[in-house]
């Protein structure tokens, strides 16, 4: 699939002991739109989960981090604490280390930035939330960064995780009553790749992509997940040929997004596509 499931190239997991495995941290889709990868506003939207250690220490496992999060390939639009922050979960009142030097200093212990912190302009998220005990292992909903989605020209967008201890990141977890861990180990990166043409982002290019594009472009207007590969809030001729490309093109490997298994258009969709081209042409000449 053209959605990797967010694989994780950084180090997720050390022992902390025989016993314990380390918390781990994880990205997964969180989007509305196209099987669950988008929003309604046709950008990526990363869910980030903190899992505690397996088994779970002493019947509950309270958990803090200081991570940092710098999105590339796309540009950063915005990062929500997926927590209540009602005592129950993650909350914002929680100071850490300065990760990037641009961050506010807070209130908290020794006036250091606290809670969740977003710089559009470098595309870079601080973050540094607390939590009540998990009686679970987990994953428990951290924060949500959006990224602008996939256009032709920037099909790939990447969180790289970062932190204020030799450039990783912090997890802490009270272990016992009586002690706890701190695992400086967190510099994963996380990334999405779209493949262009594929409407749906289900990985292949092929008749089920034909559909959403022509309701997108008999609406003229519209998002990736019907039919706007460039990214110019458009679906029309200059859409066209990226899914026609991606209709020859086909799976990473496979030479043809119609060959077995895949879907073949209906007549109908291939009579309408063409149409499509021909206005598509249409719109090429008259802009020329």
């Amino acid at each position: 699939m053209s959605w990797k499931n967010f694989v994780s190239a950084g180090l997720m997991c050390v022992l902390a002991s025989p016993v314990f495995a380390a918390p781990t941290l994880s990205a997964v889709k969180g989007g509305t739109q196209a099987t669950n990868f988008l929003n309604a506003n046709g950008d990526w939207v990363w869910n980030i989960q903190i899992s505690n250690s397996n088994p779970v220490p002493t019947g509950s496992s309270p958990l803090a981090a200081e991570l940092g999060f710098t999105a590339s390939g796309s540009v950063l639009k915005s990062a929500t604490n997926l927590s209540t922050g009602a005592g129950v979960d993650f909350d914002t009142v929680n100071p850490g280390k300065s990760i990037f030097g641009w961050e506010t200093n807070g209130t908290g212990t020794n006036n250091n930035p606290e809670g969740l912190q977003v710089n559009v302009p470098t595309n870079q998220v601080f973050s540094a939330l607390g939590s009540i005990d998990y009686a679970t292992v987990g994953p428990h909903n951290y924060i949500q960064i959006i990224t602008k989605g996939p256009t032709s020209t920037s099909l790939t967008s990447t969180l790289t995780t970062s932190g204020a201890y030799g450039g990783k990141g912090r997890i802490a977890e009270a272990l016992t009553a009586t002690t706890s861990s701190n695992y400086d180990t967190y510099n994963n990166v996380f990334s999405v790749t779209a493949l262009d043409g594929d409407t749906n982002l289900d990985g292949h290019r092929n008749g089920f992509d034909t559909g959403p594009f022509l309701a997108g472009f008999s609406a003229g207007t519209g998002k990736w997940f019907n039919g706007d590969y460039t990214g110019d809030g458009l679906v029309n001729g200059f859409d066209t040929g990226h899914l026609l490309s991606g209709l020859a093109a086909g799976p990473p490997g496979s030479g043809s997004g119609l060959g077995s298994g895949s879907a073949v258009p209906e007549p109908a969709s291939l009579a309408l596509l063409g149409l499509a081209l021909l206005g598509g042409m249409g719109v090429v000449r008259r802009k020329r």
